[in-house]
């Protein structure tokens, strides 16, 4: 029988443009196995919904869990708990495929790696130690906080020294035991801290790294962090590259934080630059190109 797979995602009103996005680059992509989705309505209208009922029947709405009232968190910060017990809401699938609203794909090779990496190891899911990506203070200091916090001096500091795996994008098998080392982790961290981000990517790095669970850990490519490192344009190709040779295509390009709405200054494989939003189907003018 051929595997069943459910991609997953979330939106709500300010977000339905990046999701209409990411559906429509998914659905372009030539060669991934076939796929259904379903999506947690955080907040969206009725036209948006009817949009996405138009790719499936299966709108969701993100419920409480660990104990926590209904009325302790907008749908918003409802959705971040919803990812460890993905299979809950809709069962019946194989692997569960989850890609945030905020990115969006040229090839399939990431969710091609995805999917092949959850029915071979349990889980698949990118990391973020990539040279490409630039250091920001922030970042690392913010990172640092959370982990230190949410899981002790010592526990959070090796922590700290592992490669960040991003849960913009993993998937995982039904069966796997990492829906329930990431919720047992999850449920800790919220009672140590009192908070519900960003302890859901953190614990799901500490359910990985500490309960040594199996995982495909793939590169940055595969989950390709726009703000962290600006991509070039591969001329040739015709699509966003890694910033430097041999310029590999990105297949996921990932709209994290300020990606969404900044505007950023584009070097070419071909020479010169261009200025664009790093947004589905963005690419040189025509001028650009001439020139």
């Amino acid at each position: 029988m051929a595997t069943k797979i459910l991609a997953i995602s979330s939106a709500d009103a300010g977000y339905f443009g990046l999701l209409r996005d990411m559906v429509l680059s998914v659905k372009q992509q030539q060669g991934l196995p076939a796929l259904e989705f379903a999506f947690f309505d955080l907040g969206l209208t009725e036209p948006q919904l009817e949009w996405l009922r138009g790719h499936t029947d299966r709108i969701l709405t993100p419920q409480a869990h660990f104990d926590l009232p209904a009325s302790s968190a907008t749908p918003l910060l409802l959705a971040f708990l919803v990812r460890p017990f993905l299979p809950s809401y809709v069962p019946g699938f194989d692997i569960y495929l989850w890609i945030d609203s905020d990115v969006w794909l040229q090839s399939p090779d990431a969710l091609l790696a995805m999917i092949a990496g959850a029915e071979q190891r349990g889980m698949a899911i990118a990391h973020e130690n990539e040279p490409g990506y630039r250091f920001q203070p922030w970042l690392f200091l913010w990172t640092a906080k959370h982990f230190l916090i949410g899981y002790g001096p010592a526990r959070g500091a090796w922590l700290l020294s592992r490669p960040h795996l991003n849960a913009g994008i993993f998937a995982i098998a039904r069966d796997a035991p990492h829906w329930d080392a990431w919720a047992d982790r999850y449920r800790v961290a919220i009672e140590r801290t009192g908070r519900l981000t960003p302890h859901d990517q953190f614990a799901l790095n500490q359910a990985i790294y500490q309960g040594r669970l199996d995982v495909a850990i793939l590169p940055a490519g595969a989950n390709w962090i726009c703000d962290r490192g600006v991509p070039m344009w591969n001329d040739d190709a015709e699509a966003f590259c890694e910033p430097y040779a041999p310029y590999r295509v990105l297949s996921a390009l990932h709209l994290a934080g300020p990606a969404k709405r900044a505007t950023y200054q584009i070097q070419r494989t071909g020479g010169g630059t261009f200025e664009t939003m790093i947004r589905y189907g963005a690419r040189p003018t025509a001028a650009a190109v001439a020139a």
